[in-house]
């Protein structure tokens, strides 16, 4: 087993992906999709408005999701009650996931068309494309697609079997040399139901390109659900993987990986307090794994660090390294 990367939000920020609390400005945009999209996401934020109206915000127009989304859960469970009705509150949630698969798959769209300018963007993705070596893991709780498209025209990662699952219209005799553990769920992925460990992978000649597309097969389970079968977990800390096999597959993969790796470089992921099954992951993980004593984070916030204790706590030790991900990335690789 090789070197488990871990990327957050921050790993993609350099490419105009949000962070949490530039999440619900990101995906309210007019991101030009199709009629049944734009209907969906305007409802979406129609809905979400009113929620706000009655959610007090730390930041104007800067929600924390994750905090509200989570409150809205125990609301709907009869635990929290926040003064506000949620009698279509599942419907949302599954609104929403399509509604977040549009937004970075269009920005995934526009960063790979040129429509949308970034400074050194190519720059940076193929000096990260000559990092990755075979037998590394990458273990992502981001929806994008960046890395992957960015590993795919490096060719080190290939979707036949990148994804920790096999892809049904993959080449045959196509595999790929890094895996890509997506953990939250992938904005390119379809699924016929949560028993669905195989699921449709979308759009693969517009973000990998030379890739061949199965349209009877892919889009078929993209419209089988009002999501267009992207199963995503929405951004609460109430994650229930239980009900969702491909899911549970994928994180006992992100455990072996990470149980079993020589090291473990956390890349913009900040491990928050109250995300449980994040932390049991790591902590059960890493407490097994006798080859590695020190944990790398790459991180420019100069604020709290909750990797520090959480590492004191299991033995290890966790060197910071304070920069951005793009920075970092250059340096590793001159």
């Amino acid at each position: 087993m090789g070197r488990v990367f871990v990327l957050g939000a921050g790993a993609s920020k350099f490419a105009g992906y949000p962070l949490g609390l530039d999440l619900w400005s990101f995906i309210r945009q007019d991101w030009r999709s199709d009629y049944a999209s734009e209907k969906r996401r305007r409802a979406v934020v129609h809905e979400v408005e009113q929620i706000l109206k009655v959610y007090p915000l730390a930041q104007p127009d800067r929600p924390n999701l994750e905090e509200l989304f989570t409150l809205l859960d125990l609301v709907d469970l009869g635990t929290f009650p926040l003064g506000i009705k949620l009698a279509n509150w599942k419907e949302l949630r599954t609104m929403l996931m399509g509604v977040v698969a549009d937004a970075f798959l269009c920005h995934q769209y526009d960063l790979q068309s040129g429509k949308v300018g970034i400074a050194d963007l190519q720059k940076v993705l193929e000096c990260w494309g000559k990092l990755v070596r075979e037998d590394d893991t990458i273990i992502s709780f981001n929806w994008d697609i960046l890395h992957e498209a960015a590993l795919w025209k490096a060719k080190k990662w290939h979707f036949a079997d990148g994804y920790g699952f096999v892809c049904a219209d993959a080449p045959p005799g196509a595999r790929s040399s890094v895996k890509i553990l997506k953990l939250h769920g992938s904005a390119n992925w379809a699924q016929r139901d949560e028993q669905d460990c195989e699921p449709a992978i979308e759009y693969k000649a517009d973000f990998f390109p030379g890739a061949p597309d199965d349209h009877e097969k892919t889009y078929a389970k993209g419209a089988a659900q009002s999501n267009e079968g992207r199963n995503l977990i929405v951004p609460s800390y109430l994650k229930d993987l239980s009900s969702n096999r491909l899911l549970l597959c994928l994180w006992n993969q992100a455990f072996e990986a990470l149980a079993e790796s020589t090291e473990v470089i956390v890349i913009g992921f900040q491990l928050h307090p109250a995300d449980a099954p994040a932390r049991q992951l790591f902590g059960t993980a890493l407490l097994i794994n006798k080859q590695i004593s020190t944990v790398s984070v790459v991180t420019p916030s100069d604020g709290p660090d909750n990797w520090d204790s959480f590492c004191f706590h299991l033995g290890k030790v966790r060197r910071i390294v304070r920069v951005r991900f793009e920075d970092w990335v250059s340096f590793q690789t001159h």
